[in-house]
């Protein structure tokens, strides 16, 4: 049996939501206002995912490892900025929108996303290249 897992996302440094938040005069949000957002994100490691199968005991690990998926936005147009820009704001607010929209209410939240949507045009290039979804694969046998 083969199973792949969804590790985590690697991005790129300047799209994180506090770069938006606190940027200089777009400025969205008080510093203590997003001192207090907290969005959970686990990762797990190699190690992580092997610890548990082998505490599971049901299976024996074959095989483990890391590989990268790709871009996990989904664009027709990889050379239209305007659409990659749309692709990585729909894709942020579907991972964390209702969060952010009960942290700092719709309509904050709805400029946030607009921004999110004209920055990232502006990098489209280098999204794409740069934020990457990396998987665990592992071939397991019944213990």
């Amino acid at each position: 049996m083969v199973i792949y897992y969804n590790m985590f996302m690697v991005g790129v440094d300047d799209f994180r939501v506090n770069c938006i938040f606190f940027s200089g005069k777009n400025r969205l949000i008080t510093s203590e206002k997003g001192d207090s957002f907290n969005f959970p994100v686990y990762a797990s490691s190699l190690q992580d995912f092997k610890e548990v199968v082998e505490a599971d005991g049901s299976f024996t690990m074959n095989k483990l490892e890391i590989f990268n998926g790709g871009s996990p936005l989904v664009v027709n147009q990889p050379d239209d900025a305007a659409e990659v820009g749309r692709a990585l704001a729909n894709s942020c607010r579907s991972a964390g929108g209702v969060l952010i929209d009960a942290h700092i209410g719709e309509h904050l939240s709805n400029e946030l996303f607009s921004q999110v949507e004209q920055r990232s045009s502006r990098h489209a290039k280098e999204i794409l290249e740069q934020i990457q979804f990396f998987y665990v694969a592992a071939s397991l046998s019944l213990a």
